[in-house]
């Protein structure tokens, strides 16, 4: 029997879902994961040890392992941009390009992470409740946004789009990227500072950062304790970028005055995490990306990058593979 599966291994679809026709009428068999939850290492394991040529993965966890028993696997693609559960070594050495869907919801992402900042610098949660609670009085101002500073750690596709938002706003928008030029701050009318200077002068900090070993934890106790206490906390992009329990310390002791938190250190966030009793602490469950207009981009990236790859086109794929190498590769076989 030809191997001929994709497996859709992200948690937001159904079997049902338009969105994966191109594949089924290209004659392969597509399967969703409908269980509302990633598989781990050992699921992944299993359902990848035969007949699966592709996956559209979410979180799940691509270790040496999993991508050494995945003997028919040719392609991953991955629904969104970060790729941190996808050890690419391996999959580079197995031949497997590991492609992306750049470009496709970083306005989905910035939007989010925005809408957390206004949400929490205009109290907007916490009236909601007290209305909805009966009561109806005046709480004191607001801090809001407009003419404040903001500083955005990383400036990437996501860290622009944000800092557009800010500007339209009349914010002051630094940015910390040891990768930006002065040509690309120019254009994107932010000021390249320090991370000491950016924690120091902003009134919001929003990461927009990849997560590796250099950024793990670059929000730390002593990170906090050099940000104003007026200050609100923004990460719509990996947990391990901020130190949780130093996080915590920092709303309790009063050193900042608030977080929006899509993503965590352990995902799904534990039930006991001191975070959930915050008041001045949003959280969702990691889907800023995952607006209806990303729905359509991503997806469709994904099944292009797919189709792509086992018809033959490597060339279509150059702007989206994190370990280009296994195109050449592809071609010479």
């Amino acid at each position: 029997m030809t191997a001929n599966k994709v497996l859709v291994l992200t948690e937001q679809f159904t079997n049902e879902c338009h969105l994966f026709d191109p594949l089924r009428n290209a004659g392969y068999v597509v399967e969703v994961n409908e269980t509302g939850r990633l598989p781990d290492e050992a699921r992944l394991k299993q359902l990848l040890a035969k007949d699966v040529v592709a996956t559209i993965a979410g979180g799940e966890p691509y270790t040496p392992d999993v991508i050494a028993n995945a003997k028919d696997l040719k392609i991953i693609a991955r629904w969104g941009v970060g790729y941190d559960k996808v050890n690419v070594p391996a999959a580079t050495k197995a031949g497997i390009p590991l492609a992306m869907a750049f470009g496709q919801n970083h306005e989905s992402v910035a939007e989010y992470a925005h809408a957390m900042a206004l949400s929490l610098a205009c109290g907007i949660g916490r009236r909601d409740a007290m209305v909805k609670e009966g009561n109806w009085t005046f709480d004191g101002f607001h801090p809001g946004l407009w003419g404040r500073n903001a500083g955005l750690i990383g400036l990437g596709r996501i860290g622009g789009a944000m800092a557009r938002r800010l500007n339209g706003q009349g914010m002051k928008v630094m940015v910390f990227d040891p990768f930006l030029t002065d040509e690309q701050a120019k254009e994107a009318n932010v000021i390249p500072v320090s991370l000491d200077t950016l924690l120091a002068e902003s009134d919001l900090v929003s990461v927009h950062a990849p997560s590796t070993p250099k950024t793990r934890h670059i929000l730390n106790d002593a990170a906090f304790a050099k940000m104003k206490n007026s200050a609100i906390l923004i990460n719509t992009s990996r947990g391990p970028l901020i130190d949780e329990a130093a996080l915590v310390r920092a709303l309790e002791n009063g050193q900042i005055a608030g977080a929006g938190l899509d993503v965590f250190e352990i995902e799904p966030l534990p039930a006991g995490s001191p975070l959930r009793g915050f008041s001045n602490v949003v959280l969702s469950p990691h889907v800023s990306g995952m607006d209806k207009m990303a729905e359509e981009r991503v997806t469709g990236r994904c099944v292009a990058n797919i189709l792509a790859w086992l018809n033959g086109n490597p060339s279509e794929l150059t702007p989206y593979v994190v370990n280009p190498e296994t195109l050449s590769a592809g071609q010479e076989s």
